[in-house]
């Protein structure tokens, strides 16, 4: 029987396969750049690119069905023999039960990022108002015990681009600020709006929490990569950044931040008008 790669082996081979993606990207842009008609090279490049994204995808999706089944036998013994249990068993069986959750956060994660290459989808004119609006329900309940203000600008604009990859940007950047609003934070709050920047729409997420140090603006969109301050106080994948940042670039557009430690972040992000 094949064993199953650890929850460190499994985020190496991720790292590799992100560098080696990143290579080949590299590798094709610097082709372009030199005007070289190499379009045969190019082309096994895309199916090696194609290749990995395809093997990642497969990797978590299959990783799925063992989680599932871990947590199902965890379930029939809390209930089976869990009055019978002592005090050492059933706190294995809670270290078991919040492992696998984290995996399968992980997991469910992973697939996301995935999917954003993989699984494109008709662009098509979306009210931004509706998108924010759908994005909260999913963090109302942490949103509601943490008592956070949330203000969302009226009148926003229709903008252009795929209903569920952009909803998933609003709601990874919602759930990114009210993680980081901070214990101490007695007045929470979290703004939701677009202004005018150089002839251009730019959309944003303001928090009031804890912030970030300036050094490590372009560190949280990488892969795995989360804060010491950040570990300290919420659970994470280091992932969720990652595919906000994947999904804007596939939009044709750009995220930036700006924050200052103990005065909160203000994640900024454009995205293309209407193809022709």
């Amino acid at each position: 029987m094949q064993k199953k790669p650890t929850y460190e082996e499994l985020e190496q081979r991720v790292k590799y396969l992100e560098q080696e993606a990143a290579r080949r990207k590299k590798g094709e842009e610097a082709l372009r750049e030199n005007g070289k008609n190499l379009d045969v090279l190019l082309a096994e490049l895309a199916a090696k690119n194609a290749e990995i994204e395809s093997f990642v995808y497969m990797v978590f999706h299959d990783l799925k069905t063992p989680i599932v089944t871990i947590e199902g036998f965890v379930g029939v013994l809390y209930e089976d023999f869990g009055r019978i249990l002592p005090e050492d068993g059933k706190k294995c069986l809670r270290h078991i039960s919040e492992a696998t959750r984290k995996m399968e956060l992980l997991i469910s994660d992973l697939l996301k990022l995935s999917r954003i290459e993989r699984v494109r989808g008709k662009k098509g004119e979306l009210p931004l108002a509706k998108l924010v609006k759908s994005a909260l329900k999913s963090v109302q309940l942490q949103v509601k015990a943490r008592e956070i203000a949330v203000n969302v600008q009226e009148n926003l604009p229709v903008v252009y681009g795929r209903k569920k990859r952009l909803t998933q940007v609003i709601e990874n950047l919602l759930t990114n600020a009210v993680k980081y609003i901070g214990e101490d934070n007695h007045n929470p709050r979290i703004d939701i709006g677009v202004q005018e920047q150089d002839g251009r729409k730019v959309f944003f997420v303001r928090d009031n929490g804890i912030g970030i140090e300036e050094k490590q603006f372009d560190k949280i969109f990488e892969i795995f990569q989360r804060l010491p301050s950040a570990k300290r106080i919420a659970e994470g994948t280091g992932i969720g950044l990652t595919i906000v940042k994947r999904t804007i670039e596939n939009h044709g557009g750009k995220i930036w931040l700006m924050s200052r430690t103990g005065k909160g972040s203000t994640f900024y992000f454009t995205l293309e008008g209407k193809e022709a």
